[in-house]
């Protein structure tokens, strides 16, 4: 029998159709599809009854409502809360993801200690008593009265009852300081109060009422104070006339989200928005368009015979003078103090950008100051005061040590440094810590759930739970304009060889023979928490929102402390009632600093007319960026990298945007690779083409790092805070810069 060829073809053919019609190869991609599913490590879905829980995000200082749906008791996933009273239903990208934080990779879970081994820095475990041991001997060698001897802890949101205790224990220490962070929502407010010549108590925005805002860099419509307020605000201002509802001003270099969705983007020079307020209250002084009853009766600088007033720093800058230093035609700023004026109620906010920090105390002040000329403070639309919570801590009669920013500590001050594990979800240069600890000898403990940000240059790391791990009560966003409280309950069991911080500060306190606070010892946080609740019960003020069926009752129908305790620990919310307005004390338009007209000069002409000498060599702008949550200190959930390493929606560190113009002048291409060089450093970063990119400004994002999704082992500590220039007041916004490939 002879096989052609021909034959050969046909029967390998027909047998490959005839195969292709029988179920032979379905079958063995089912079988192979089921074994692949059976692996051990496939991750398995879990079983059981499906139940929802409710509880109040913590991972940055918004307290926003979570409901939880969980399986068993395990949550699954985490969403806002219709009607919650604080964050009208919204939870950012970071709270979506909270649930997976406690499995994060970077996760610490045994108490470590930072060690130099074959010429690399390593975490190695250490034995919790160890580390106390070592911290109850650095105590007491303290000494006191000296001022480069103190022992500092840093707490990022401050108001809570851990808050109180770690003062508390600072003040029964030699040297003991109580310190805080730039709040970016209410840098503006807390400058504001520094500016009275008495305490006039905390403030808020009354933004619901005002017809206008006037911001300064802050990311309004990017995950400014509570995200869900402002979405809501918006929303609701859509259906008003448009000769009626709110317009937004965003004065900033960057084009950044709040810019392109503003009513009017105002793109000045870097560094420039001190001269840019002053530019502004010129043209309000000079067409009469401010308060002038108000500013005649309270503002006690406003006119002085010195020629250092309020008045004679802001004759010199003009709209013509303002406009050279800031970049915005005299026109333009005439036109933006008439609308302001012509809006009224309106409010003017600082802050800045929570990579790109803070903005300095003298751009603050010229900020406020346009607040006052305006008489927008304790007015509706306005600024407006708002109580206290109740807290019997607070008016007790122990004392406690006074609360400072971090900024205000004295350089090669801090000889003990402690991080509490709370997060702002803002940027905090490892520099700027660095300037305060002494030159030698500074030890740094971090209470932190993870090895990542600031804690990686920590000498001893206590592991704290992480959010959803504890309970612990949520304070007033800073901007709200009512107080409120809430708890966070624990959901879930933390791991063994995490330590609560307030347990922690009490075995400290053992160990190093501190007199601690008589209420706290044999307490526990749960207990001192429902000493709080029960204040509150007392005071009868305010309303109750429950989060279970969405209703708002008064306190005053509520049946005891424990039935609050019970509704605030399943996701409620207290929120006070308005404040009587209160007559508003003298108040200082230039701050209370003694040299505060010549500061103002200086900050007037621009923050980059400090290095004139580096322009030759430097002659690149780096501005950082970020976004809350993620510029690197904290955690995210490593499923974000839908949002940042796929999608291209946000930049991760290490990618940077430059001008097409400019970066084709400097020999730069769109998507490569090339060296931002200045005096504190170098880095290598990606470069993208962007038009709304400033000439000679190069704007570099602040986290997260790509390495925040991989195993703490392989996370590096550089980012680009690294390279930036601080001031003298810790500000690190401008920065002069060289770009090379």
């Amino acid at each position: 029998m002879k096989i052609s060829r021909r034959d050969l073809f046909k029967f390998v053919g027909g047998s490959a159709v005839g195969a292709f019609l029988t179920p032979i190869p379905w079958k063995l991609i089912d079988d192979a599809a089921i074994w692949s599913q059976n692996w051990s490590w496939i991750p398995r879905p879990l079983h059981g009854e499906i139940r929802t829980k409710f509880t109040t995000c913590t991972l940055c200082p918004a307290g926003c409502g979570a409901r939880v749906r969980c399986v068993g008791d395990q949550p699954v996933m985490l969403t806002g809360v219709t009607r919650h009273p604080v964050s009208r239903g919204t939870l950012c990208p970071a709270g979506l993801g909270g649930h997976h934080l406690p499995y994060h990779p970077g996760r610490a879970l045994q108490p470590l200690q930072r060690v130099q081994k074959n010429g690399k820095i390593e975490f190695a475990p250490v034995s919790r008593e160890a580390v106390e041991a070592a911290l109850a001997a650095a105590i007491s060698r303290l000494k006191p009265g000296t001022p480069n001897e103190s022992i500092v802890i840093l707490d990022q949101q401050p108001g809570r009852t851990i808050s109180r205790v770690y003062r508390r224990f600072l003040e029964s220490v030699p040297n003991g300081v109580y310190v805080t962070t730039s709040a970016l929502g209410g840098d503006t407010l807390c400058v504001l109060q520094e500016m009275m010549e008495k305490p006039y108590g905390p403030v808020g925005y009354d933004l619901e009422n005002t017809r206008m805002i006037l911001s300064f860099g802050a990311p309004l419509l990017d995950g400014w104070g509570t995200p869900g307020r402002m979405m809501e605000i918006i929303k609701a201002q859509g259906s008003k006339d448009p000769d009626y509802r709110l317009k937004i001003i965003q004065v900033e270099t960057r084009q950044s989200r709040t810019a392109s969705f503003a009513d009017e983007w105002v793109a000045i020079n870097p560094g420039t928005e001190a001269a840019f307020a002053l530019g502004l209250a010129h043209v309000l002084i000079h067409e009469n368009l401010y308060d002038q009853d108000l500013i005649r009766r309270k503002a006690i600088d406003f006119r002085k015979k010195d020629g250092r007033a309020y008045l004679n720093l802001v004759e010199q800058f003009t709209p013509e003078y303002a406009a050279g230093i800031s970049g915005i035609a005299p026109d333009r700023i005439i036109a933006t103090a008439r609308t302001l004026a012509q809006n009224a109620p309106a409010i003017v906010i600082g802050g800045g950008d929570p990579g790109g920090g803070p903005l300095g105390k003298e751009e603050e002040t010229a900020i406020a100051g346009l607040n006052l000329l305006l008489g927008g403070i304790g007015r509706p639309g306005g600024i407006v005061a708002r109580r206290e919570v109740p807290d019997i801590m607070s008016t007790s009669h122990h004392p406690t040590v006074p609360e400072m920013e971090i900024r205000d500590v004295p350089d090669h001050s801090i000889r003990i440094l402690i991080l509490d594990a709370a997060e702002s979800g803002n940027a905090l240069p490892w520099a700027l810590l660095e300037r305060k600890l002494v030159p030698q000898g500074a030890l740094v403990v971090s209470l932190s759930s993870y090895l990542t940000g600031l804690t990686k240059h920590a000498g001893y790391i206590i592991p704290a739970p992480t959010y959803l791990e504890s309970i612990q009560d949520v304070p007033a966003p800073i901007d709200a304009t009512t107080a409120s409280f809430s708890l966070s309950s624990a959901l879930l069991t933390a791991p063994a060889g995490v330590t609560e911080p307030f347990e922690w500060v009490k075995r400290l306190a053992s160990v190093a023979g501190v007199p601690f606070v008589e209420e706290a010892q044999g307490s526990t946080y749960e207990a001192q928490l429902k000493n709080r609740v029960e204040t509150i019960y007392r005071a009868k003020r305010g309303t109750v929102f429950s989060s279970g069926d969405g209703k708002t009752v008064p306190i005053a129908e509520i049946s005891s402390a424990d039935q609050l305790w019970k509704l605030l620990s399943e996701g409620g919310c207290w929120i006070d009632s308005k404040a009587e307005t209160k007559p508003m004390p003298n108040f200082s338009l230039l701050g209370k600093t003694k040299d505060n007209f010549e500061r103002l000069q200086v900050a007037g002409q621009g923050r980059l007319s400090r290095e004139p000498g580096l322009v030759a060599a430097f002659g690149f702008i780096l501005m950082p960026f970020g976004w809350r949550g993620a510029t690197g200190n904290g955690q995210i959930s490593p499923l974000m990298t839908k949002l940042f390493q796929e999608s291209g929606l946000r930049k991760l560190s290490g990618q940077t945007a430059v001008n097409p113009e400019t970066g084709r002048a400097f020999g730069l291409t769109d998507g490569g690779q090339a060296w931002i060089e200045t005096e504190k450093g170098a880095m290598k970063v990606e470069v993208r083409f962007d038009a709304a990119v400033m000439p000679r400004v190069i704007e570099a994002a602040v986290g997260p790092s790509v390495e925040a999704f991989s195993t703490a082992e392989t996370q590096g500590t550089q980012n680009i805070l690294d390279l930036c220039h601080l001031d003298d007041d810790c500000a690190w916004r401008v920065t002069r810069a060289r770009v090379t490939t």
